[in-house]
């Protein structure tokens, strides 16, 4: 589990325990609904809990996942005025209502705005990264219908749910597949709803397990303090929007807001979810400018409070390049380690004085990175053991060379057949007079 206790998180879990201790759950319905509250991850708070598996039990549920199953009859009985509800049972049922609330909001703008189809499945991660559902959806009105489908516990990837595919009833197996079937890439994570169309977006990137790993990071680091603002921000290699739009909902001083991608397909994408995400008032009020090119110091005019960059992170070995039938091929696969050492090199003027600079890099290049910090930089490691994913870049799978080089470098383990290897948020920023 992700936890860096935000100023948030502490402030709602006082409001957690008070309402248990108390008997009261009207607090905690309040911090959920209050607008400034929309991405918090209230599951965070109540999975955090020491006695949380208690609470569940005294409930009549085993695990999560058992109560999922049965939200929707659940819920109905909670609302029944003729019984009386244990004060852990509303607390369960608010985060529910949170969490479909926001879900109803981000599909209808959506639907208006991105063409998302009338049914469908939604992934949606929370708990601190512990916990990824499949809801599936259906608009028949102005209100969507929503259906639990199944629980990923600790997914190591974003389409982690083949692995439920075998282990499923057929029933659920034909839900999941036709979820498949769609083309259309549904991702929702801290009130922020991603689309992509597999039909129009071409070779748009993500989001991968990367991209959520660094949309929690902002979250709990950036988003839910009480003392960062961030007035200009830049995301380097944006691909669907994820982590742009999350920075411009969540960043309330934000006046300029840049994001560059060489795929011009992601800068569409890019864009019609951030239409799809923010309220117009807030839309028009940030200064916009999704560029499509190569990242380089000449195309960025201003210095950032905060920039954020998922580069690519497998360093090659000797005629590597030659393998790829194409550069195309060779950006899909990896691109090398290139962009970080033209990153590197430009922070200095790039970065103000205050700004801080967030990399998401892999175990394989993590020594690497950190070898190319600028002198008089400093940099910090919030996840000190990394956070384990599959290894899942094809390019590289496919190359037996590439890859033992990569297995016996350390960075990538083997386990039951399958590959994995370590992702490391690394926040860069320049050392003060004091430190």
């Amino acid at each position: 589990m992700i936890n860096l206790e935000s100023d948030k998180f502490k402030e709602i879990n006082t409001i957690l325990l008070s309402c248990i201790e108390s008997g009261n759950y009207t607090d905690w319905a309040v911090a959920l609904e209050r607008i400034e509250n929309s991405h918090n991850d209230g599951f965070l708070n109540l999975i955090a809990l020491p006695n949380f598996t208690n609470i569940l039990n005294s409930l009549g549920f085993e695990t999560l996942k058992d109560w999922f199953f049965q939200v929707n009859e659940w819920s109905d009985e909670i609302c029944d005025p003729r019984k009386d509800s244990k004060p852990e049972a509303l607390i369960l049922h608010q985060l529910w209502n949170h969490l479909i609330t926001n879900l109803t909001n981000s599909l209808r703008s959506a639907r208006l705005i991105g063409s998302i189809p009338a049914r469908g499945g939604i992934l949606c991660y929370f708990g601190g990264m512990t916990k990824c559902i499949i809801i599936k959806y259906e608009i028949t009105s102005e209100y969507p219908k929503f259906q639990f489908i199944d629980m990923i516990d600790n997914p190591k990837a974003v389409f982690d749910f083949w692995s439920l595919i075998n282990g499923s009833d057929l029933r659920q197996k034909n839900i999941l597949k036709e979820i498949l079937s769609t083309g259309h890439k549904l991702i929702y994570q801290r009130g922020v709803l991603i689309h992509v169309d597999r039909r129009k977006d071409i070779d748009v990137f993500g989001p991968t397990i990367d991209t959520i790993l660094i949309t929690e990071i902002l979250s709990q680091q950036v988003f839910e303090s009480n003392n960062i603002i961030i007035e200009n921000a830049l995301e380097i290699g944006c691909g669907n929007g994820l982590i742009t739009v999350s920075i411009a909902r969540n960043c309330q001083n934000l006046k300029i807001l840049q994001a560059i991608d060489i795929n011009f397909n992601s800068i569409v994408c890019c864009q019609r979810n951030l239409r799809s995400n923010l309220h117009p008032h807030k839309y028009g009020s940030i200064n916009k400018f999704l560029i499509y090119g190569q990242f380089k110091r000449s195309i960025v005019n201003n210095k950032f409070d905060l920039i954020v960059c998922n580069p690519p992170y497998i360093p090659l070995i000797d005629d590597t390049i030659s393998k790829f039938h194409n550069k195309k091929d060779y950006f899909e696969a990896v691109g090398g380690l290139t962009l970080i050492d033209e990153i590197m090199e430009t922070i200095p003027s790039i970065l103000s004085p205050n700004g801080k600079l967030l990399l998401l890099v892999s175990s394989v290049s993590l020594d690497y990175t950190i070898d190319k910090i600028p002198p008089n930089y400093i940099y910090d490691l919030p996840l000190k053991e990394g956070f384990e994913v599959l290894f899942d870049v094809e390019a590289v799978l496919n190359n037996k060379e590439w890859l033992n080089f990569l297995v016996e470098s350390g960075g990538v383990s083997i386990s039951e057949e399958n590959y994995f290897h370590k992702l490391h948020p690394i926040w860069i920023q320049k050392k003060q007079d004091n430190e």
